[in-house]
C-alpha cells in the first residue's frame, strides 16, 4: 500500500548525488514500491489521482537521470580510453552497447538514448530543465531535438527558449502541438534548412517487406504525405487479396 511503505523504502534515497543514485538504494526503494502495489491500495480516490500524478513526474525524472548517467558514462569512458592511448577515432567504442544493456534495449535504441542525452544537455538547456524536473517526458524531449536537428546551434537555442522556456506551457501542450510549434519556429528562422531536410526525407522514400506469421510478408512504406494519400493503401489491399486467395486455395484443397 502506498500509505504503508516500510520506513526504509518510504522515500527515495537521499544524501547527495552519490546517495540518491546509489544502485543498491534505488533497488531497495523500487522493491518497496513494488511491494506497495501488490494489492489494492488503502488510498482514497483523490489520493490515487495524486499518486498517479506524482508517479508520472517521477517516471520523467527517472528517464532524465538515465540520460544524465549515460552521458556522464560516455565522457568518463572516452577520457579513460584517451589516457590508455586509444586513437581518437576509436574512443567511445562499447559505450552504446553498455548503455543499451543497462536499459534492456537494443544497441540501436541505446545509441538513440545516448545521442538524445548528449544533445539535450548541451544544446537544448530549457528542454533539459523541463525534462530533468519532471515536467515533460523523454518523448517530448525527443520531439524538440528531432525537429530542431537541421538548425545551427544559435537557432536551435532560440527555438529551445521559445518552445520550452516556460515549463508550464511545454508541460501542458500535446506532442503534436509541440512538434508544430517547433516546425513553425524552424521555418521562421531557417526556411532553407527545413526545405533541405524535407528533400533528404523524400530521397529516403522506400517500400520494404517485413516477415509475418504463416509465411506472409507485410509491405511497409516510408513515403511523403502525398505518397501515403495516393498509394499507401494499395499494398494493404494487395495483402488482403493475397491472404484471401491463399485461404480460398487452402479451403479448396481441404474440400478436395
Amino acid at each position: 500500500m502506498f500509505d504503508t511503505l516500510p520506513a526504509s523504502s518510504a522515500a527515495p534515497p537521499s544524501g547527495g548525488a552519490a546517495g540518491v543514485l546509489s544502485a543498491s538504494d534505488l533497488e531497495s526503494w523500487a522493491e518497496g514500491l513494488s511491494s506497495a502495489i501488490e494489492g489494492v491500495s488503502d488510498l482514497s480516490d483523490a489520493e490515487r489521482i495524486g499518486a498517479l500524478r506524482a508517479l508520472e513526474r517521477l517516471a520523467c525524472v527517472v528517464t532524465a537521470a538515465q540520460a544524465r548517467l549515460a552521458s556522464d558514462f560516455d565522457v568518463s569512458q572516452r577520457a579513460e580510453q584517451e589516457a590508455a592511448g586509444v586513437l581518437a577515432a576509436r574512443r567511445g567504442r562499447g559505450v552504446v552497447e553498455q548503455v543499451a544493456l543497462a536499459r534492456r534495449e537494443s544497441p540501436h535504441r541505446g545509441r538513440q538514448h545516448l545521442g538524445l542525452a548528449k544533445i539535450v544537455q548541451s544544446e537544448l538547456p530549457h528542454t533539459w530543465t523541463a525534462w530533468r524536473t519532471g515536467r515533460i517526458t523523454e518523448w517530448k524531449a525527443t520531439i524538440v531535438a528531432r525537429e530542431t536537428a537541421c538548425l545551427s546551434l544559435e537557432d536551435r537555442l532560440t527555438v529551445d527558449e521559445i518552445v520550452s522556456g516556460s515549463p508550464d506551457v511545454v508541460e501542458s501542450i500535446g506532442e503534436r502541438e509541440l512538434a508544430g510549434a517547433c516546425l513553425r519556429e524552424v521555418a521562421r528562422l531557417d526556411a532553407a534548412a527545413l526545405v533541405a531536410r524535407r528533400r533528404r526525407a523524400e530521397s529516403d522514400r522506400r517500400v520494404t517487406l517485413r516477415p509475418a506469421p504463416d509465411t506472409m510478408d507485410v509491405p511497409d512504406s516510408t513515403a511523403s504525405g502525398e505518397g501515403r494519400s495516393s498509394g499507401a493503401r494499395r499494398p494493404h489491399r494487395r495483402r488482403r487479396q493475397c491472404t484471401s486467395g491463399r485461404r480460398r486455395a487452402g479451403q479448396g484443397t481441404g474440400d478436395g
